[in-house]
């Protein structure tokens, strides 16, 4: 599992650690209760509906909250670990570095997707653009969404592009990604070998996976 800064001229591994907070890449270790949790501090349970016949609370919802927080942990787990060639895809459309906003805009009107990645030579990833770079780039609309005068160049996708962009290898734990398109506010991840584009894994392939594999946990 690899994760790489890669532009133009760049190309930088990153840990995880230097992805994640420490907190979140560690296990979270169960909290011990800060006040005593004998029998005789147990809430008693209120029959809310003055029901005789309703059944008592299940044993579960008899514990305490401490208690409770550390019977999760004798829960099944699933062994399922998704990577990222499993759910991402491939091929993907892209875009050259000589391409035009109009050609970007002609592909995103045909297509449903959101995130163009830009290669160079050889398939070789070089950037990124999202239909949000484009839209706000024809409407005049800053990044911060003030709003300026339309323009009306056609400048090549090159002076837009988000670089250097974030990837990843093939190989690498579909959670870690999934986690990172929260933490980072992005919408896809491209996904390379040795620099060159293999395939994309969107927040739409995430969705799909958990769907195809409901106990699909996305964080351990």
């Amino acid at each position: 599992m690899t994760f790489i800064i890669q532009g133009l001229n760049s190309h930088e591994l990153m840990s995880v650690e230097r992805l994640f907070k420490e907190s979140d890449v560690k296990k979270i270790q169960p909290i011990a209760p800060t006040r005593s949790t004998d029998e005789s501090e147990k809430p008693q349970s209120v029959n809310r509906n003055d029901n005789p016949d309703k059944k008592r609370p299940s044993a579960m919802q008899e514990r305490t909250g401490a208690a409770a927080y550390h019977a999760t942990d004798e829960l099944p787990r699933t062994a399922i670990i998704l990577h990222a060639d499993q759910i991402m895809t491939s091929s993907v459309v892209t875009l050259s570095l000589r391409q035009t906003v109009s050609d970007a805009l002609d592909i995103y009107q045909k297509n449903t997707f959101r995130h163009l990645p830009v290669v160079g030579d050889a398939n070789r990833l070089v950037g990124i653009v999202s239909d949000r770079d484009i839209l706000h780039y024809v409407g005049g609309i800053s990044a911060d969404y003030h709003l300026q005068a339309p323009n009306r160049s056609d400048p090549p996708v090159e002076q837009l592009m988000q670089s250097p962009v974030l990837t990843a290898s093939s190989d690498t734990d579909v959670r870690y990604i999934a986690r990172l398109f929260v933490d980072q506010h992005i919408g896809s991840m491209p996904i390379v070998t040795e620099g060159t584009l293999v395939g994309i894994v969107t927040r739409s392939d995430i969705l799909s996976a958990v769907m195809r594999n409901f106990v699909l946990e996305l964080w351990a």
